[in-house]
C-alpha cells in the first residue's frame, strides 16, 4: 500500500470513531424518529396543481400512511412577480416565491409540530407562448418539490420531539 493509500485508508476508517466521539447520529440511523415516521403520516387534502405535485413529492420521501398516528396538513401560497420588463412592457422574466405553513395534528389529539417554510424560483418567458408555459408549470413544479423536501427535513430533525 502506497502511502497516499494508507492515509486515505485511515482517514476514512478513523471518520466515523471520530464523528461518534462528538455524539453526531445519522438522522435516519437504524431505530431513529426520523425512520419511525416513515409510513405514519397521512396527508390533508391539496388543491391545484402545485398541490398535487407538493403531495406527490411529500408521499415519496414519507411514505404511504399505513399506520398513521399523525397527520400533515399544508396551506401553500405561491407568488409571481414580472422583473425584467422590456421597452414596450413586455414581462421577460417571473420570480415565483411559495410560502408553506404546515402543521402537524396528532390523530386524536393536538397540534405536536407547526412550521413555515418557503422557496424561490424564476423562469423566462419567450416569444413563444407555448413555450412561457411550458416553463411556468416547471418552475412551479420545481418549487412544489422543494418545498415538500425541506418539509420533509423539518419534520425529520424534529421528529425526536413530537413523535413518540
Amino acid at each position: 500500500m502506497s502511502l497516499f493509500n494508507r492515509r486515505k485508508f485511515l482517514t476514512l476508517t478513523a471518520a466515523p470513531l471520530v464523528l461518534s466521539a462528538c455524539g453526531f447520529t445519522p438522522i435516519y440511523s437504524t431505530g431513529s424518529a426520523a425512520e419511525r415516521m416513515h409510513g405514519r403520516i397521512a396527508l390533508g387534502s391539496f388543491d391545484g396543481l402545485n398541490g398535487f405535485q407538493m403531495r406527490e413529492q411529500l408521499e415519496s420521501r414519507l411514505g404511504t400512511a399505513t399506520a398513521a398516528t399523525h397527520r400533515l396538513d399544508v396551506a401553500l401560497t405561491v407568488n409571481s412577480d414580472g422583473i425584467a420588463i422590456t421597452s414596450d412592457g413586455s414581462i421577460t422574466r417571473y420570480n415565483l416565491s411559495g410560502t408553506a405553513e404546515f402543521i402537524i395534528t396528532q390523530l386524536g389529539g393536538g397540534i405536536v409540530f407547526q412550521g413555515i417554510v418557503t422557496a424561490f424560483t424564476a423562469y423566462n418567458a419567450t416569444a413563444s407562448v407555448y413555450a412561457t408555459r411550458i416553463a411556468e408549470q416547471d418552475a412551479n413544479r420545481r418549487m412544489a418539490i422543494t418545498i415538500a423536501d425541506k418539509i420533509v427535513t423539518r419534520l425529520a430533525t424534529s421528529a425526536e420531539d413530537w413523535l413518540p
